[in-house]
């Protein structure tokens, strides 16, 4: 069938230029494609082309760490685009279209990641990399619709030429000392995450480090939204929960933070809206590699950790030990063996069961996500159920070397039972006495036993 597409190899051979070539291991239609929008308003293209860039031979870092370098050449081009004519073809300058291909020049602040995240964005990944050659770039843009004609196919290989050499001029204008910058800052997380068994920790923030993000419109998510926009106040260890330093390897700097260790339970709280999801968002983001600017760069995480939640989901098989005794009302099995509809609850415990069945590094409760009656003790709870505060009151050895990193404020048996406690008020960390916390909280109950009517009608309000 005669399409554009089947025409890609013809405008490839025409493309000829010391800067630049197609690789031969395009696959045609795959990752290599020029096609009429739905519309047919538009012909969007993509194809890789390795771009002859020296200077990265200067520099000598190892080729795992260089997703920062492609990273930084990337957004160069991005930026470039919006000031050179000749590069408006990356978001569909000449379209009158250019809404729908802004995603090809948001920024992204994510240089590697273990997923496969933000693949709608041009970012560093399995098909933008470095190559012995120079670097290897899944180009993408828009050009106005043309019907498929030897004359339309003159103009677009014209266009497409055009685009290549202002992309081409662009690379080799990026500073080596951006580069070489990128490159450090992801060498440094992957050593600092390679470090973090060696210390015993599941977890490393560094000082500095800014959690909090700003959501666009292709950056919806919150490990791949760009840092906050305005006032972001900065991450510091409290000096009372012992911050620990460490070495990093690319940029040679010495950086302090706070490490959670393996096997502790960590809490964080503190009022609404103080940043306690915000900061727990950012401790599973550590395990992707942020490019300088994101403000994560110093944060780090092993991966493999879990953070369940309290969605219902239909239950096969689940192991609901430790938390539940006997089966669930409506469901059938046996504890370690359960099927049915899940509840809140169940879902969480076989979430939180599983997670330890696989030995995980951490678990994350957020608060705002979890199952409450699941992770306090409540009046009406079946004696059958037992709660994570009162499991982890009874019998830690049920958890084994798995941390749990908690955040909330109204889970306070739960929070009761943590080795460390960092409070976060105005945004800022404090440290938070363990034995203080305990204390204050049992006042508190006992406060709030005056609330509770002895009679119809009787209270001890004030008392």
């Amino acid at each position: 069938m005669d399409t554009w597409t089947s025409h890609l190899p013809e405008i490839f051979q025409s493309l000829v230029s010391p800067e630049y070539f197609m690789p031969d291991t395009y696959r045609l239609g795959t990752d290599a494609y020029l096609v009429p929008s739905p519309d047919r308003q538009d012909l969007l293209f993509s194809f890789p082309v390795v771009f002859r860039v020296p200077v990265i031979d200067e520099i000598s870092l190892p080729l795992s760490a260089s997703a920062g370098a492609v990273h930084t050449i990337i957004e160069y081009c991005k930026q470039s685009s919006m000031k050179d004519t000749r590069m408006g073809i990356l978001y569909g300058a000449g379209t009158g279209n250019q809404s729908r291909y802004q995603v090809h020049i948001e920024p992204c602040t994510i240089a590697s990641s273990p997923s496969a995240l933000a693949s709608h964005l041009w970012r560093p990944d399995d098909e933008n990399v470095l190559c012995p050659h120079g670097i290897r770039l899944s180009i993408r843009g828009a050009l106005p619709y043309l019907p498929l004609s030897s004359t339309n196919i003159t103009h677009v290989q014209s266009d497409i030429g055009s685009y290549l050499a202002a992309l081409a001029d662009c690379i080799h204008k990026v500073p080596v000392r951006q580069i070489k910058r990128g490159w450090e800052t992801v060498l440094d997380q992957l050593h600092l995450r390679s470090e973090l068994s060696r210390m015993g920790l599941v977890c490393f923030i560094g000082d500095g480090t800014r959690p909090a993000r700003s959501f666009t419109r292709h950056r919806s998510w919150h490990r791949v939204a760009g840092p906050k926009e305005g006032v972001h106040i900065p991450f510091y260890c409290p000096t009372e929960l012992s911050p620990v330093e460490v070495m990093l390897a690319g940029s040679n700097q010495t950086v302090s933070g706070l490490g959670i260790k393996r096997g502790e339970i960590f809490a964080i709280t503190g009022s609404n809206a103080e940043g306690k999801s915000t900061l727990l968002n950012a401790i599973q983001a550590g395990v992707d590699d942020h490019a300088p600017g994101d403000g994560r760069e110093v944060l780090v995480t092993v991966p493999g950790g879990f953070s369940p939640d309290a969605t219902g989901i239909e239950l096969k098989g689940a192991d609901l030990r430790p938390f539940f005794g006997g089966i669930p009302p409506g469901m059938s099995g046996t504890p370690d063996s359960v099927c049915g509809q899940g509840s809140g609850s169940a879902s969480m415990a076989y979430r939180i069961s599983d997670a330890l069945r696989r030995e995980a590094p951490y678990i994350v409760i957020d608060e705002d996500r979890a199952a409450q009656n699941l992770m306090v003790p409540c009046y009406m709870s079946h004696s059958k159920i037992r709660s994570l505060a009162f499991l982890l009151a009874e019998d830690r050895t049920v958890f084994g070397d798995t941390s749990f990193i908690i955040a909330g404020s109204g889970m306070e048996l739960l929070i009761a039972q943590a080795d460390r406690i960092l409070r976060l008020c105005q945004h800022q960390p404090y440290a938070l006495s363990v034995p203080k916390y305990r204390e204050g909280l049992y006042e508190f109950y006992e406060k709030m036993a005056g609330m509770v009517p002895k009679k119809s009608g009787e209270r001890d309000v004030g008392k």
